[in-house]
């Protein structure tokens, strides 16, 4: 398949080795130094506060941004279009993998939330988050998807924009938003998931997790979007790539959703679809007189 021309074009010597890449990123160590090396470079970096696919519709409804954040507008678009339709003033809201925290910044601030809390595995990443100054009803905490530090029954929506995928056990992921989230709560998830039914990150072996799970399910798919988006951003995500320390390169290419991505091909081929998933917690049973 062929990648279109974006105009951003990196010597091919910078390009990654996919098969290495491949194999050093299904081992947990690496992967997890990864995440914190990249907390640490991007420790004052005042871009790439988002690091998902966005979202990229035509006829979507503009949404007012601060000048600051309007270079990632199609990253925040996602969080907007993942949020639109559940009802947020004054709830309390927790997110997985929170990432640079550019989503939950935005969530925090447009929102109306009581409060937010917005987690992640990595410290070096979580550390950064909490230098930047923000909205007072934000807190970042570092903990793993599948042990939040949260009494049960304690918040009202939870959120994961791209942290499903990575994580070997989805149905302990699923309980632990169960157990956190109270009756009648929502699950809200935007991630990309594959085609192929024996891959570990498969779309059906989410669907059957969901099913074993206490949740209702809704589902819409959103890969010609995050597609389109993943077309219109690259110019600028390549552009902030090419400014990172040269050893980090190969790994930004292959891991940073560009159109020189796997993940862009394989949207574009079929291979993964990008999926959203709205759970809802059963609501507490009826009280009888």
């Amino acid at each position: 398949m062929a990648v279109p021309s974006i105009g951003v074009r990196l010597p091919s010597s910078h390009l990654p080795a996919a098969p290495l890449w491949s194999r050093l990123w299904r081992r947990p160590l690496f992967k997890r130094g990864f995440y914190e090396v990249l907390g640490l470079v991007l420790w004052r970096r005042k871009g790439l506060q988002l690091l998902n696919c966005g979202y990229a519709d035509a006829n979507y409804s503009r949404f007012p941004l601060p000048l600051v954040d309007e270079p990632e507008r199609l990253g925040y678009q996602l969080y907007h279009r993942l949020v639109r339709d559940t009802p947020l003033a004054g709830k309390d809201l927790v997110e997985i993998g929170c990432g640079r925290g550019g989503g939950a910044h935005f969530l925090a601030r447009e929102c109306g939330l009581r409060r937010l809390i917005a987690t992640d595995a990595s410290f070096m990443l979580i550390l950064g988050n909490r230098r930047r100054p923000g909205p007072p009803n934000l807190e970042f905490r570092t903990a793993s998807a599948s042990r939040l530090p949260l009494p049960a029954e304690s918040c009202d929506i939870v959120v994961s924009v791209e942290s499903i995928h990575p994580q070997p056990d989805k149905s302990a992921v699923l309980a632990e938003a169960a157990r956190v989230l109270r009756p009648g709560g929502r699950l809200l998830v935007a991630d990309f998931f594959y085609t192929r039914d024996s891959s570990t990150n498969s779309a059906s072996g989410f669907r059957a997790s969901v099913q074993g799970s206490p949740f209702e399910r809704v589902e819409e798919d959103w890969t010609d979007q995050a597609a389109a988006a993943l077309e219109e951003d690259s110019p600028r995500r390549l552009a902030e790539i090419d400014r990172l320390p040269r050893f980090l390169w190969p790994a930004a290419l292959s891991f940073a959703g560009t159109v020189r991505s796997p993940l862009y091909a394989q949207l574009r081929q079929g291979q993964a679809r990008y999926l959203h998933f709205r759970l809802q917690k059963a609501p507490a049973p009826a009280r009888t007189v």
